[in-house]
Formats: C-alpha cells, sequence, structure tokens
C-alpha cells in the first residue's frame, strides 16, 4: 500500500466535509421552500439530530429557522389562495370521454375552484365573522344527594 497515510476517510466523513456554514444555508434554503424539516435536513447531508442541536444552540440560526417556516407557510397560503380564487383548467368529462367543442372540435375545459380553500382562508382571515361558533349556555339549578353509601367510592 505504497503512498497511502492511513485508512481511506468513510462515505460519512467525506459527507461532512462541507463546512457547517454551508449545510446551515442550504438546510434553511430548502426548509424556506418546503417547511420540511426531515427533507431539508436530507438535502443538506446532515442529521435532523444535528439541525435541532444548531437551532438550540444557536440563536440567530433559530430565528432564521423560524423565517423560513413562515416563508414557506406564505408560499402554502398564496397557493390555496390561487386555488380558491383563479382555480385550475381541467378537461370536461362526460361518461368517462373528454368532451370536444362541437365548432371547433377542441377540447373543453372549465375552471375548478376550491370551495373549501376559500372557507379556510376566511376563516383564518376574517375568524371573527367566519369562525365556528358554539354558544353552550346552562341554566337551571343542579341537586346532589350525598348518602352514606358513597363513602365506600
Amino acid at each position: 500500500m505504497a503512498g497511502r497515510k492511513g485508512p481511506a476517510k468513510s462515505p460519512d466523513r467525506t459527507k461532512r466535509t462541507r463546512s457547517t456554514r454551508d449545510a446551515r444555508e442550504v438546510f434553511l434554503d430548502h426548509l424556506r421552500k418546503t417547511a420540511n424539516i426531515t427533507e431539508a435536513a436530507r438535502i443538506a447531508v446532515v442529521a435532523r439530530r444535528s439541525v435541532y442541536e444548531w437551532r438550540d444552540a444557536d440563536p440567530a440560526f433559530a430565528a432564521a429557522w423560524d423565517d423560513a417556516i413562515d416563508e414557506a407557510t406564505d408560499l402554502l397560503e398564496a397557493e390555496a389562495r390561487r386555488r380558491a380564487i383563479e382555480g385550475d383548467e381541467e378537461y370536461v368529462v362526460s361518461m368517462g370521454q373528454l368532451v370536444r367543442d362541437p365548432k371547433t372540435g377542441e377540447y373543453l375545459t372549465t375552471r375548478k375552484r376550491s370551495d373549501g380553500l376559500m372557507t379556510l382562508l376566511l376563516k383564518a382571515h376574517r375568524p371573527e365573522k367566519f369562525r365556528e361558533r358554539y354558544d353552550v349556555q346552562q341554566s337551571g339549578n343542579i341537586t346532589m344527594n350525598i348518602t352514606s353509601d358513597d363513602d365506600a367510592l
């Protein structure tokens, strides 16, 4: 084994040769896009446990983590709003077949919006008006009789 100075690096050690700072930036960048901690750690080639240790040890990293989650959530909300208001184009299907326009021969489409997403957005942004209301009122008296038999319970 001429020319060799010690054992070859293990694949795990080779993956960790990238600086922690670069791994943190990769992690935060992917977290900003997905809000998925496990996936972001995998893309950054670090253990999930490690990113939690970084978060506990570094307040600046913890703040950046929270900002990344907020940005990803904003993206989700924007997409929910788009689907609720604009919707998506879908082909018109009848009896399992795509429907064509009789004049042009082109497939017909319709825009499908999401009433469920619209409801969730309204509840989130105007809870005082659109939240579920449960008004429970009780009136009257409650009478309890305690007997000597109840002491054994």
